[in-house]
């Protein structure tokens, strides 16, 4: 719940079976193997719930900054240390997350408009807020006039600009800088129009180390002023526009494309970013690449390797560079030459196969020990390569046709 809001301490308490088991059968008046069925259902429905509204899976200890054991601890002991832990710099507000907590509130209020209208309330209709611009992604079979969304959210107030895109699905694009080639965000766009995706841009500048605060601002009597701001960056913030001038105009090129998801800028590690993403969003694939820039090429390499693995076991999508979008999804000249070479191979050896059929058969049978070893191998390397082969060409094919 409340992704992107570093101020949240969020914690999750167990027990162990017996002292639940115990619990129930007192409380419910069961017995002890109804107790374990009841216990076991109310496991699942919750775990069913959690992933359908917030899209995780609620037992990844990752989500929690802190997992309580009753069995080894009692619970007045259990609340002293949450108190103490929530007192703690790391889970004081900050301009940042509240900032980030206003886009959230916003967000829900443009939800509630469009439930609460008789034409969306049954629309598969995905809202998102960031500096007060409010991102509205629609399916194209579901809404032919789109004017109908920024008509309905037309009274709210607090936002800046309504940005509505159809998409069916998303692609999260994370860098450190946004100053591309042409070449690059057409591959990116082409893919975005292949898929039917909206992009959503995030701006990270990676810090390494711990992620806490001075201990000499952890009293709120200080004033927000004092506090840094990790975490999501308000745009409008003077300091920060230079900085974001890059993600803005991949942003504007976006939205005349009609493939704008959002945008955002954050400043932090790998535990802010993870946070700053939205993980009931359903993003097809997330694309990771020119990061850690003030590195070496071997340390960008082992921590942007490190961050993509770690984001991928995390968030359960597929993490890629910009690169390995061309190796994968590209098809141009050099896909087209390969397939035709392929292509003519296929058909050289299925005439082959076809027209001397007697004799591949007359081989195959020959006796003695000398012709089946013979026989054996050619089949051993004959099977591998045609498949290989056949399913380059069409693989290749699939993508040229962009039915991938």
């Amino acid at each position: 719940m409340l992704p992107g809001i570093d101020h949240i301490l969020r914690i999750r308490v167990v027990s162990d079976i017996e002292y639940r088991l115990q619990h129930v059968m007192r409380e419910l008046g069961l017995s002890r193997a109804k107790a374990g069925q009841y216990i076991e259902q109310v496991e699942d429905d919750r775990r069913k719930w959690v992933k359908k509204f917030y899209n995780v899976d609620w037992d990844v200890f990752t989500l929690y900054d802190l997992i309580l054991n009753l069995s080894q601890v009692n619970v007045d002991n259990a609340a002293s240390a949450v108190c103490s832990l929530a007192q703690l710099p790391d889970f004081q507000a900050t301009p940042a997350s509240i900032n980030a907590l206003k886009d959230l509130h916003l967000a829900a209020k443009a939800r509630l408009m469009l439930a609460s209208d008789a034409r969306t309330r049954r629309m598969n209709i995905k809202v998102r807020a960031n500096n007060r611009v409010v991102y509205v992604t629609y399916l194209s079979q579901e809404l032919k006039e789109p004017g109908l969304l920024t008509e309905i959210l037309g009274d709210l107030a607090q936002a800046r600009e309504i940005i509505c895109t159809r998409a069916e699905t998303n692609i999260l694009w994370i860098q450190e800088t946004f100053e591309l080639s042409d070449r690059m965000y057409q591959e990116v766009l082409g893919l975005a129009r292949t898929w039917d995706a909206a992009v959503e841009l995030l701006k990270v500048t990676p810090t390494e180390g711990p992620e806490r605060l001075p201990a000499a601002q952890s009293s709120h009597d200080e004033g927000m002023e004092s506090w840094p701001e990790d975490g999501i960056i308000d745009d409008s913030d003077e300091r920060e526009e230079s900085a974001s001038e890059d993600v803005s105009k991949v942003h504007e090129d976006l939205i005349n494309d009609g493939r704008a998801g959002g945008k955002r800028v954050i400043h932090g590690g790998l535990k802010t970013l993870v946070k700053a993403i939205d993980r009931s969003v359903n993003y097809r694939l997330i694309i990771f690449d020119n990061v850690f820039l003030s590195k070496g090429a071997a340390v960008q390499k082992r921590l942007r390797q490190e961050w993509s693995n770690l984001l991928s076991d995390s968030l359960r999508k597929p993490v890629v560079t910009l690169d390995e979008i061309v190796s994968r999804y590209h098809f141009g000249p050099k896909q087209a030459l390969k397939m035709l070479v392929c292509g003519v191979l296929v058909t050289l050896v299925l005439f082959a196969v076809f027209h001397f059929d007697r004799e591949i058969l007359s081989f195959l049978s020959r006796e003695g020990l000398k012709w089946r070893i013979l026989s054996t191998l050619c089949i051993v390397v004959f099977v591998p390569f045609f498949a290989l082969t056949y399913s380059t060409v069409t693989s290749l094919f699939l993508k040229m046709i962009k039915l991938d």
